[in-house]
């Protein structure tokens, strides 16, 4: 990835054929990945190793070290066997059913469904250098000397 500086947050990153906006001040990239997750994308990742920055400043305060180690210092006791439970008559005069789900018709799918986040063609076109062909798929007519 190339990074080219615009302001002092602003910045671009070219990733192969495509351009993408990352600002720093607001935590925001044109993936969208650093807006959603609130932890630096691939390109804000880029331009952290490039102007030497540390990529913890810019991840929500919930990722953090600090705030992981927080959340397990309570100690956890295990749950008492459900004969010793004390649950209320008004509670266990309750029937709960399993819900009525309709049967999907026809044969189940074999391939899941990508996120938006995965690519599907690592494959580049050594004719025209562009992702998701291959030669013998290359609408481009190759250059001859």
């Amino acid at each position: 990835m190339q990074v080219s500086n615009s302001n002092d947050n602003v910045n671009t990153v070219y990733d192969h054929t495509t351009k993408f906006i990352v600002d720093l001040k607001e935590r925001t990239c044109t993936c969208r990945k650093f807006d959603i997750d609130e932890i630096p994308c691939p390109h804000a990742m880029a331009i952290f190793k490039e102007f030497n920055q540390d990529p913890y400043k810019f991840c929500l305060h919930y990722f953090t070290k600090e705030t992981i180690l927080k959340t397990y210092e309570e100690a956890v006791y295990p749950v008492v066997d459900e004969s010793l439970w004390n649950v209320p008559e008004e509670v266990a005069q309750k029937i709960v059913n399993t819900p009525q789900g309709r049967i999907k018709l026809g044969k189940p799918r074999e391939k899941r469904i990508r996120s938006a986040g995965e690519t599907t063609n690592h494959n580049k076109c050594s004719r025209c250098h562009i992702y998701g062909r291959n030669v013998k798929t290359c609408r481009n007519m190759s250059k001859k000397k």
